[in-house]
């Protein structure tokens, strides 16, 4: 037993420090993710959703679904398991389909209501002569 522990205190310089120094980095990461995560569902709860406008709350849901997505597919390489190869790949597609399709929308609602109206001299004349007929 005294070998094997031996041994593992040699296997410490197996592995480089600039790989610790990634592990350690990669864990703080996970550590933000995981604290911005649940300040953000908490924002997702039910009553929260319920009030905002239907793009807003598109827009909320888009963004979990995005998240959620990209952590499996960073679990996945965790596993040694490339996302591309994978059917997660197509879930991203119609994530990023629907993203485009929600940007449509919301820049249809900042379009004005009438955008080629035109104004015809002439017929705004006329309407005022007839509304007001006692006008000189």
């Amino acid at each position: 037993m005294d070998s094997g522990g031996s041994s593992s205190g040699g296997s410490h310089n197996v592995i480089p420090e600039s790989v610790m120094e990634a592990v350690r980095r990669t864990s703080r990461n996970v550590e933000d993710v995981e604290a911005n995560l649940e300040e953000f569902l908490s924002y997702c709860d039910t009553e929260t959703l319920y009030h905002l406008e239907h793009l807003e709350r598109a827009n909320v849901l888009l963004m979990i679904a995005k998240a959620n997505t990209t952590l499996f597919a960073l679990r996945l390489r965790c596993k040694g398991v490339d996302p591309d190869d994978h059917s997660i790949k197509r879930e991203f597609e119609r994530l990023s389909l629907y993203e485009e399709k929600l940007k449509q929308c919301m820049d249809l609602n900042k379009a004005p209501l009438r955008p080629s109206t035109t104004i015809n001299p002439q017929a705004a004349a006329r309407f005022i002569d007839h509304s007001l007929p006692d006008l000189s």
